[in-house]
């Protein structure tokens, strides 16, 4: 059993690292990375973790799933990397200690947390002064659907909601911008006039006509979503500063 989950979160950490949308929301979020000292909030199974690794940063990596903790543990023996890794709910985070980071990334995680509210004033003690929180959230409440509640998210941010939220917790928004345009469309007919999840099997599909896909995507998400700034779309991510 416990073979069978490593092998089933070793290919969840495999479409992570070569996924467009994955890679591309790493490459965009690096930019504002700042200082040597980091965390990533919400690790999954540790692929913005690895990457973070390779770049030569110190990183702290949490996530409330004992069985994500215990597979990016293992990852990491493999390689011969170090970093503190704790099972850890960020509505618990001030744990870490106050001051302790340059920079938090926290990933598509604030949507699984209930009181998010905490969980952001918990990542605004863990960082250091003038230290910069990274968060990416779906945008959007009006398609907050199907796909949204089977796989745990308490809602979807709008702009003005996120933003308001982020300064209550203390911290100064240095930048907020819309991300993933291509994705509005998909999203809203399915989820609410064809009441479906949208299909993503084209993301981890290693056919042909998917791989070339999910090329074509990457190059778009590349040069085009993360240079260009689109009115709208199904993503919001948001640069801070504690001040």
């Amino acid at each position: 059993m416990l073979s069978d989950l490593f092998g089933h979160l070793a290919r969840v950490h495999k479409y992570g690292k070569t996924d467009f949308r994955w890679r591309n929301l790493r490459r965009l979020a690096k930019k504002y990375v700042v200082g040597k000292s980091i965390l990533d909030a919400g690790c999954g199974t540790g692929h913005v973790t690895f990457e973070l690794l390779d770049d030569g940063y110190d990183v702290t990596a949490i996530d409330s799933s004992p069985e994500l903790v215990d597979f990016v543990q293992k990852m990491i023996e493999v390689v011969s990397y170090k970093a503190d890794l704790r099972v850890l709910d960020l509505t618990n985070a001030e744990v870490l200690g106050k001051n302790r980071f340059d920079t938090t990334l926290c990933l598509d995680v604030l949507e699984h947390i209930a009181d998010d509210r905490l969980a952001m004033k918990n990542l605004y003690y863990v960082s250091k002064k003038n230290g910069v929180l990274i968060v990416s959230v779906p945008a959007l409440s009006f398609l907050h659907g199907i796909r949204d509640r089977e796989i745990g998210h308490y809602r979807r941010y709008d702009k003005g909601h996120l933003i308001n939220e982020l300064r209550l917790a203390g911290f100064d928004i240095v930048d907020i911008r819309y991300w993933n345009f291509l994705g509005v469309l998909p999203v809203l007919f399915s989820e609410k006039i064809l009441s479906k999840k949208v299909y993503e099997g084209m993301r981890y599909s290693r056919k042909f006509l998917a791989r070339l896909l999910n090329g074509l995507l990457n190059g778009w998400f590349c040069y085009i979503e993360n240079n260009v700034r689109f009115p709208i779309g199904i993503s919001l991510v948001a640069i801070c500063r504690k001040i």
